[in-house]
């Protein structure tokens, strides 16, 4: 198993998350492994049984089906932990979906343009987007970051929501769609030192003390304290 942050091991601990082989005629993506469908194996070129995928093939296909097209080297660069999200975001929801998130969230980011201009929320990861992200860093820097992971997070978790609300055969899958992203809050807090045992805990009492302090402009602050684990 390789280091857990580096792009192998991003990619290797979604894979583990997905499980092996599955067939559930409620689930639309139909038969499954690795996370990997049907669909998008024959699209990768995979001509043999879903049952025989195999872990190194997985690999592959996530590899260029959505490390590469979500330009993850690059975001992986600015920051691990947006990489992993994005990946896990992406192989979940899909990449259009992941990435008209990112460029909503970048454009309500911009203060009405004036740190930088809006993007179109096309779904396609491309220099315009990649520079909007680089200049809301250059601006917001590391609390920047946590924030707008914060916002990832959210999204995703609300995309959960409204196809489990859009068609209830989902609501079979919504309390396991919710833990993934729930039970890797724990390893980004060990990233940044904190234990598992821990983290949840300390969470609780900032929002306590965000939720009951006077209501001063301390916006950022409580921002910064909210994701001091990232």
């Amino acid at each position: 198993m390789a280091e857990r942050w580096t792009k192998e091991g991003i990619i290797e601990s979604k894979t583990d998350l997905e499980g092996g082989y599955v067939n559930d005629p409620d689930d639309l993506g139909a038969e499954t492994n690795h996370g990997i469908t049907v669909t998008t194996a024959r699209e990768y070129g995979y001509k043999g049984k879903m049952k025989d995928l195999t872990r190194v093939q997985a690999f592959d296909i996530y590899d260029r089906g959505w490390w590469k097209k979500l330009k993850l080297d690059e975001i992986f660069a600015i920051s691990p932990l947006l990489a992993d999200r994005m990946f896990d975001f992406g192989i979940n929801a899909g990449r259009a979906n992941c990435v008209k998130s990112l460029q909503r969230i970048l454009n309500v980011l911009n203060n009405e343009g004036k740190l930088y201009a809006d993007i179109d929320a096309d779904g396609g990861m491309g220099p315009k987007t990649l520079g909007a992200l680089n200049a809301y860093l250059k601006y917001r820097k590391d609390k920047g970051l946590s924030i707008l992971i914060f916002a990832l997070i959210s999204h995703q978790v609300t995309y959960y929501t409204e196809i489990s609300e859009k068609r209830k055969r989902n609501e079979k899958y919504t309390y396991g769609w919710y833990g993934r992203v729930f039970r890797e809050m724990a390893d980004y807090a060990v990233k940044s030192g904190v234990s598992k045992m821990n983290w949840f805990a300390k969470l609780l009492v900032l929002l306590w003390k965000a939720l009951t302090s006077g209501r001063k402009r301390k916006d950022e602050k409580r921002g910064q304290e909210f994701f001091w684990f990232l």
